[in-house]
């Protein structure tokens, strides 16, 4: 590729390296986060103790941080950098297969629009796996359209390994595959080209080396997506706005992919549309069966969305109706595309809809004294290894940090994502004067205003012989100061 080729892939990946890479750490860990310190913090041979019992099919993208984790250390950057270079990898990849489906400017605008959606700028700043599922999946479709117009083994061995290295990192994502047959069969009835036979021994290598995690997640699949409901009409009517994190960005751009239809020649045409469509289809199909589709698994839909869209913004085809110049027109579409955007962006930037653990431990640092410790409640057990995270960042001078006095084996240690307690709770607390008690805020997960009046027999007990002196929230998290009754009451 020269120079001026390669400009597109340049501009995509600079600009979501840079958008979403200045709000790397401006959220803390959120819900899912917290299982991913969990898991990339141990040994490898308790992260596969884990797998056999828990996220398996996560597991890959868990051995990459685990490596770096042993490397570099647990920091936030850490944790995120990978999401953020796969994130926007894959934009320039977007951008690449908008050049060579509709031309250099198509590209440019394709992968500038990538970094405008903000799903995308949100799972490039999130320690999960979906950002390496965007890059391959566009990846694999990228190098499948390549490998139909020029049918070499090469270009059929480098689409296998995208597509298997799409599934190792989500599979859901791997869904693309059902596209990639309907791709494929247009191609061949078209041309009876012998060489596009090729694609199916790589198809088949590809799904061979995922079977394991697909074995593995069909047997795990009510554990994880249990509360995963089954797809409805209102699951495909606000599908757009569901995956984009906004409707209004969500919606333009579906309708600008419905326009490019005027823009582009019916096969590229029709290629793009099935790489959106098809996917759809195969997961709501399965999912009415067997729950699965949840719309953060779809992101990989986006690529070809604004490849589609940029088409239609950018092509000479549409400019020969339009009394706006293409360059007039592009920055228009795209600052609309930018304005309708900013609400979601922002938010992305402020919470994950989670605990602020980071803020919480602050609040413990500050208001700590010498001998508190800290309790966690039910529904809890992904706030654990955040604030443990956060609290060990912070330097301990004036008292010592408060332990997790319950605890009695970490998460790794019992092969799960939930730290053991010990059931002697009298005796462990025999000497605690104040607690710090950890959980969700009030309304989450059905927690009650009163920290003290929530169901459980540790509540109770600490009910009974503490009493709340602060509270403190912070997002959808809550930590509350208990202090121990007077003597008079009953034993602290």
């Amino acid at each position: 590729m020269n120079v001026r080729k390669s400009v597109p892939l340049g501009v995509g990946f600079a600009l979501m390296l840079v958008v979403a890479g200045y709000s790397l750490t401006s959220v803390p860990l959120d819900w899912d986060e917290g299982a991913t310190l969990s898991a990339a913090t141990r040994s490898p041979g308790e992260l596969f103790q884990l797998a056999s019992y828990k996220d398996a099919v996560i597991t890959p993208f868990y051995l990459v941080l685990l490596g770096l984790v042993a490397i570099f250390g647990e920091s936030d950057v850490v944790l995120r950098l990978p999401s953020l270079l796969a994130m926007a990898l894959g934009a320039g990849v977007t951008a690449e297969l908008g050049r060579r489906v509709a031309g250099q400017a198509a590209g440019i605008v394709a992968g500038a629009i990538c970094s405008v959606i903000p799903s995308l700028v949100f799972f490039a700043h999130t320690a999960r796996p979906y950002a390496f599922a965007f890059l391959f999946a566009t990846l694999s479709s990228l190098l499948l359209l390549t490998a139909v117009r020029i049918p070499t083994a090469w270009r059929w061995a480098g689409y296998g390994l995208c597509l298997a290295l799409t599934g190792i990192f989500h599979l859901v994502a791997l869904s693309v595959v059902a596209a990639h047959v309907v791709i494929l069969a247009m191609a061949w009835r078209k041309e009876r080209d012998r060489r596009l036979w090729r694609a199916l021994p790589a198809i088949g290598a590809a799904l061979v080396v995922v079977a394991p995690l697909i074995w593995l997640g069909r047997g795990q699949h009510h554990s994880q997506l249990h509360w995963v409901q089954t797809p409805t009409w209102k699951t495909i009517v606000t599908l757009p706005g569901d995956v984009a994190f906004s409707p209004a960005v969500g919606y333009l751009l579906l309708l600008l992919a419905v326009s490019a239809f005027v823009a582009l020649p019916t096969r590229s045409y029709a290629e793009l549309v099935a790489l959106i469509t098809v996917p759809v289809a195969a997961v709501i199909g399965v999912s009415l069966f067997v729950p699965v589709w949840v719309p953060r698994y779809g992101i990989f839909l986006l690529a070809p969305l604004a490849v589609l869209a940029a088409a239609a913004i950018t092509t000479v085809r549409v400019r020969a109706v339009n009394v706006l110049p293409r360059l007039v027109r592009a920055v228009a579409i795209v600052g609309v595309l930018v304005y309708l955007s900013l609400p979601a962006q922002e938010s992305v930037r402020q919470t994950h809809n989670a605990p602020d653990t980071r803020s919480m431990a602050s609040a413990i640092h500050e208001n700590a004294a010498t001998g508190d410790v800290v309790v966690y409640t039910d529904f809890a057990w992904s706030m654990r290894p955040t604030l443990a995270h956060y609290l060990n960042e912070l330097e301990w001078a004036h008292t010592v940090q408060p332990p997790d006095i319950l605890m009695k084996q970490t998460a790794a240690t019992t092969g799960t994502l939930e730290a053991a307690e010990f059931i002697d709770i009298q005796g462990r607390l025999a000497n605690a004067r104040r607690i710090w008690l950890i959980g969700p805020a009030a309304g989450v997960y059905g927690t009650p205003s009163d920290p003290l009046a929530a169901p459980g027999w540790k509540i109770k007990y600490l009910g009974q012989r503490y009493e709340v002196r602060q509270t403190y929230t912070f997002q959808t998290g809550r930590a509350v100061l208990l202090v121990a009754r007077s003597e008079s009451t009953g034993p602290a």
